[in-house]
């Protein structure tokens, strides 16, 4: 993969796990106030986010392969969690650690330049 296609596929995982980590905001804040949260900035911020990284994913997918590009979005097991405890004190065990690091060196292998 050339270089701004990784940096694509990068920025389109930032988006989805932010927006994850916004959406668990939006609930954590109707299961408080009610489903008029629901309704709130924040909750059209989330569905505004997911929208661009949607767009940007059918841009990249025009580009790579979905074979490489789909492998960077297991890249969202390592940064929803560490936004999540981040943003809203989610709880981080050791077994989550692995499990990206793992997640991570997969996405290491899949998208490496062939030889």
């Amino acid at each position: 993969m050339r270089l701004p296609d990784v940096l694509l596929c990068l920025v389109c995982v930032a988006l989805v796990s932010l927006g994850q980590v916004l959406l668990r905001g939006v609930s954590i804040a109707a299961a408080d106030g009610g489903i008029a949260r629901l309704l709130s900035l924040q909750s059209g911020v989330a569905v505004a986010v997911y929208g661009l990284a949607m767009l940007m994913w059918l841009f990249v997918l025009s580009r790579v392969p979905l074979t490489q590009a789909f492998a960077f979005f297991g890249l969202c097991f390592f940064l929803v969690p560490l936004l999540a405890h981040q943003f809203h004190g989610d709880p981080i065990g050791p077994r989550t650690w692995l499990g990206a690091a793992i997640i991570a060196v997969g996405v290491i292998v899949t998208t490496a330049p062939r030889a």
